[in-house]
């Protein structure tokens, strides 16, 4: 009975985690729903002082309410808190995740089954790629086409972003990251056109955003 036991151990430490146990992750690209059903998403996972914290569009990120949660729309799965929103001026977020049954890696989420590592941030040049992780449809790139590109909304003007001919789906929850390889380069705050037609899409530079919050990739 004792070897009995003593096997059955071996057995389930030696056996894969159970379906569904690696997914318990948020990585950039992912969704996120806000307390007031507005979703955004993650653009890069961030650290300080040991706590984990998602970078994401501030536009979105205002109207979603102080409480984040993880899953499908009306989950009740609390996964973080609104830490502080960059809007206008700047146009990013910085939500505090609170979930201890979660991780919260540097990486994208592709929609290929293969996240990408995020290792370092850089602000981009023109002329450079750019591609978008995008959960849902794949990934999509172009090239930086623009440098301190201003928006004018009702709420004031955001300065100091970059454009880019890389395309972005209409409909899709706001924000998401823009990337170069596993070089985190931008928040998505802003986009106009369709991945069949072509766009452009503007974005919050990630390496500024990470040194006004005082944060850094990990």
């Amino acid at each position: 009975m004792v070897l009995a036991a003593a096997l059955l151990a071996v057995l389930t430490a030696l056996a894969p985690p159970a379906a569904g146990a690696q997914e318990r992750a948020v990585r950039g690209g992912d969704t996120l729903h806000g307390s007031s059903g507005v979703s955004c998403r993650v653009a890069f996972n961030a650290g300080r002082d040991g706590e984990r914290y998602a970078l994401m569009s501030g536009r979105c990120a205002r109207d979603a309410g102080p409480v984040w949660y993880y899953g499908d729309a009306g989950t009740s799965v609390e996964i973080g808190r609104t830490d502080h929103v960059y809007f206008p001026g700047t146009d990013f977020a910085v939500i505090h995740y609170t979930n201890p049954d979660f991780t919260y890696p540097s990486e994208l989420s592709t929609g290929t089954g293969q996240p990408i590592a995020i290792t370092r941030a850089a602000y981009p040049t023109i002329g450079a790629e750019v591609c978008h992780a995008d959960g849902s449809t794949g990934v999509h790139c172009g090239l930086v086409t623009s440098m301190s590109v201003a928006i004018s909304y009702p709420e004031g003007v955001v300065h100091d972003l970059f454009q880019s001919s890389a395309c972005t789906e209409p409909g899709a929850a706001g924000g998401g990251p823009g990337h170069h390889g596993g070089t985190a380069l931008g928040i998505i705050v802003s986009a106009n056109g369709s991945c069949p037609v072509g766009g452009t899409t503007y974005y919050q530079p990630v390496a500024s955003a990470l040194q006004t919050a005082g944060l850094s990739l990990y």
